[in-house]
Order: structure tokens, then sequence, then C-alpha cells
């Protein structure tokens, strides 16, 4: 598919849409908002500007909800993050491998702005017990024919959690987040694949085990010869 949509992006899926940026862009140290590479696993969600909040639950189920003014009044952190796709290149493999198919596009680089998240977490009762931050996008839908309706879900170990460019972000490049990007609330993880980077952050949750789910335990895995397997980071 190389249909170009209406901002320059060159067409790799629909349903949710799926583009990647131009050659043309990849030129340029930071890639405008129009042409940044787009992933989703689900449709875009609805976001009610006026009544979001994002949920904060402690491992003792203790909640709390923050506002976006109250997100704003924390600490403001900006960082130049590249973003890339775990698909990237895929159309070059051989033998071919099923996904989308994308070609060098899947990868951009912006200028993102937000809260550590180290400031929200510092609201929580991150117990001793406590291994995992687990994340929760508004985004939701099936991975699978056979699947029921679910959230897009990642994790994240406590100490990179907690790490302070580790952020919440809401601007980028100096503009609101688009939605197509997260809006209002993106995860950014400096040096992890673009799975990681939940979009349209709207829970966040202390947990005390490990998270296994579709997609950190069934969808983007390394599998080693040894038999071993690692989600990807």
């Amino acid at each position: 598919m190389n249909d170009v949509n209406a901002s320059g992006l060159k067409t790799v899926g629909t349903e949710p849409y799926v583009g990647e940026t131009p050659q043309v862009a990849l030129d340029r140290w930071l890639t405008p908002n129009s042409l940044f590479y787009v992933r989703s696993q689900f449709d875009y969600p609805e976001i009610n500007e006026g009544s979001w909040q994002l949920k904060v639950v402690s491992a003792g189920n203790q909640e709390i909800a923050l506002t976006m003014d109250e997100l704003k009044h924390l600490p403001k952190h900006t960082l130049t993050v590249t973003l890339e796709c775990a698909g990237n290149n895929r159309s070059d493999l051989n033998p071919p491998a099923p996904g989308n198919q994308f070609s060098n596009g899947a990868v951009s680089n912006a200028i993102w702005s937000g809260t550590s998240l180290n400031s929200v977490l510092s609201k929580m009762d991150l117990s001793k017990d406590v291994v995992e931050i687990l994340f929760e996008g508004a985004d939701i839908g099936s991975s699978a024919a056979d699947k029921d309706p679910e959230p897009y879900l990642r994790s994240l170990p406590l100490e990179l959690a907690k790490h302070p460019d580790t952020l919440l972000a809401y601007e980028m490049n100096g503009e609101t987040l688009p939605l197509e990007h997260g809006y209002p609330i993106r995860l950014i993880i400096p040096g992890w694949y673009g799975m990681a980077h939940v979009k349209w952050v709207n829970k966040i949750t202390a947990i005390t085990e490990p998270y296994y789910g579709t997609f950190q335990g069934e969808k983007y895995i390394l599998k080693y010869k040894d038999g071993t397997e690692k989600p990807v980071e």
C-alpha cells in the first residue's frame, strides 16, 4: 500500500490507520507532528476534555484522580526522544513476516514535554512489594477474532518508572499532543520501542507481580533459540 494521506504520511494500513514518515522528513532532525509515524492497535478513543482524569491506583487499591490542570501544575520536563516501531523495515524481511509492512519510515523524532512520571508516583503508596507500574490506555478493541475487547495495557519495572526521564507527555514539538499520538497523555520512555509508549493513558496502577498480557506476553515477545522468551523493550 503506497497511498499518501492528506498530511503526507505513507499509508501502511487502515482500521485503525497506520502511516509511516516519508523519506523527506526522515532527513530532518525533528519530525513535524503531521509527518510523525502513526501506529495504533485499536481505533482512537473519544476523549471528553472536560471530564478527563488520570486514575492513579496504589497497590492497596487506594485511588486518586488527577485532572490535566493538576498534572500541568507539576514540574515540567522536556526531552527530545526518538520513537521507532518494533516492526520498522518489516517489508525487507525474507522470508516475509506478518504484520504492517513498513519500509524504513516507522521511526520519528520529536520534542516531548510533560511531567516526570515519578512526580505522579510520589503521590502513590509504593510499598516494598511493588515491582511494576501498569499503564492503561483509553483505546479498547479485540486483538484477535476470538478475543474479547480489552484496553491496551503495558507495564514498566518500578526502577525505570521512577527514572526522571520517563515522562507523561502532554506536548509534542511545542504543541498540544495530537489525538493520533495519544492526547491528552502519552507515556514516553527514552530508548524503548514505540509499543511501550502507551497512548491515551487514563490509568496507572502499582502492581506486586510482573504483568503478562496480550501486548506484553503474547505479542511483542523475543523468542530465543534456547526456548526462553522476553518482552520487547
